[in-house]
């Protein structure tokens, strides 16, 4: 059969999960037990379940993601749509939803595991020609195998298997999506089946469910497979190290050394009582605290047994650096401002070097997205494909202008130190008019609604009159 399975897959499937199971928070990671925390040597079943409860998990990774996806998507992007593609506005992938919510997915997608697959397609034969095309998406664990040719002189990808989901499949049989160049563009699906023989080895076999597709879009075949795979830094089916894997293992040995500090916590703070002397079961006692009263034979001694602790400061010392560590690899909101022992040089570096991934993934993300929207309208109308228009904002920190700065710009342009235009200007990048507006469209909104500037900057400007 088929291979089903690039040689680089098993290598970073692995990661992968380790990244989905910390963004999924503490108690997926617990429940993972010894995967994330090894049990130590000598310790009971029972008494590593307490250790496994007692640790506490700090969710820096999932902040962090949130922070970083929601600097990109908090000011929407200009997207301009010929009008038989209007429609994906609102319905744009299979499950039927929006753009936004498509763009949210493939930037927290490509942020954290720095891989997705989008592919384009067309709805079902006898489909009303007015229906725009959708978009299929596809997480890194279910691009499972790929190849790239040289044909015409440039290199295209000619050859991509992926899972797609199907409920209503057996647990050992997996339904995959393959898409080849023939050299027209042929879709097939299988059923595959993975089970074990007598030997204890997996056999794997497949089954395609239904007859070739090969899909014709205004009479002719196509001769490109419709879709991209993104990465935060090209538009490559080579596998990239995903972004998150450095913060994630930090995340996590900062989560084993959680277990190890409440559980030295845990034994210091449990007192243990001693007796010496001529003890037997009949009087030796039986309960503790200020309401027992205990007779010992004579020239018996009793005392209560403490450990100092002195290595929980390391254990707390160790949290502390590796939360630093984690602040130097994005996660800013842990620390507002500068890390621990960083200079104002340093912090300005590694903000820098964050805000270059999030460039990076938006100038892909944009890329990627595209070219699919422009292929879509050349497949509804042909020669539209120029009138498709994204543009992803880069402005990722909000700077949104306050009340002093605002009036003293109104009273320069008051005064005549300020250009019309330059006042404009300050507003959209203090972040008080629409960022996706541009100057000469909130000119002519102002000349529209009113008969100049004067009837509205002076209310912004603490009631003080027009120039």
């Amino acid at each position: 059969m088929a291979r089903i399975q690039h040689p680089t897959f098993e290598r970073w499937s692995g990661a992968y999960q380790k990244i989905r199971d910390v963004l999924d928070g503490q108690d997926q990671v617990q429940s993972q037990g010894e995967l994330y925390l090894p049990r130590p040597e000598g310790m009971s079943g029972s008494a590593y379940s307490a250790y496994v409860k007692r640790a506490s998990f700090y969710a820096v990774a999932e902040r962090t993601l949130s922070g970083l996806a929601g600097a990109i998507t908090r000011t929407p992007p200009i997207l301009e749509l010929p009008p038989r593609l209007d429609t994906m506005r609102e319905n744009a992938t299979f499950e039927g939803n929006s753009f936004s919510v498509l763009l949210e997915e493939v930037v927290s997608e490509v942020l954290s595991i720095g891989r997705i697959a989008l592919v384009l397609d067309y709805p079902a034969a006898g489909a009303k020609v007015a229906e725009a095309p959708y978009i299929s998406t596809f997480r890194a664990e279910g691009i499972l195998d790929w190849r790239e040719e040289v044909v015409g002189g440039r290199k295209k990808l000619t050859y991509l298997r992926l899972h797609e989901d199907n409920d209503d499949l057996r647990d050992e049989v997996e339904q995959h999506l393959v898409l080849t160049l023939e050299p027209a563009y042929t879709i097939r699906r299988y059923h595959v089946t993975t089970q074990r023989n007598g030997l204890g080895i997996n056999q794997t076999t497949e089954v395609q469910i239904d007859d070739d597709v090969v899909p014709v879009v205004n009479g002719s075949p196509l001769f490109d497979i419709p879709a991209v795979i993104i990465s935060p830094y090209n538009l490559k089916v080579d596998v990239e190290k995903p972004p998150f894997l450095d913060l994630v293992n930090v995340n996590l040995a900062h989560y084993r050394n959680s277990a190890d500090y409440e559980h030295s916590l845990f034994l210091t703070s449990q007192p243990t009582p001693w007796v010496a002397g001529a003890i037997n079961e009949k009087n030796k006692p039986s309960t503790i605290g200020s309401g027992a009263f205990w007779v010992l034979p004579e020239g018996a001694t009793c005392g209560v047994l403490e450990i100092t602790g002195a290595g929980i400061g390391s254990i707390k010392d160790a949290m502390e650096g590796k939360i630093a560590q984690m602040a130097s690899l994005g996660a800013r909101m842990v620390y507002l401002g500068k890390g621990r022992n960083e200079t104002s040089d340093t912090a300005s570096l590694r903000v820098k070097d964050e805000l270059s991934l999030l460039a990076s993934t938006v100038s892909m993300v944009e890329a990627g997205l595209l070219k699919l929207l422009r292929l879509a309208a050349e497949w509804t109308q042909p020669g539209t494909a120029d009138q498709v228009v994204l543009r992803m904002h880069r402005d990722f920190v909000s700077s949104q202008m306050d009340a002093g700065t605002l009036t003293a710009l109104v009273k320069a342009w008051q005064s005549g130190a300020l250009s019309h235009d330059s006042l404009l200007w300050n507003l959209k990048k203090g972040e008080l008019v629409d960022p996706n507006r541009s100057l000469e469209e909130e000119q002519a909104l102002i000349e529209t609604e009113t008969p100049g500037m004067g009837n509205i900057v002076p209310i912004l400007g603490n009631g003080t009159s027009g120039a």
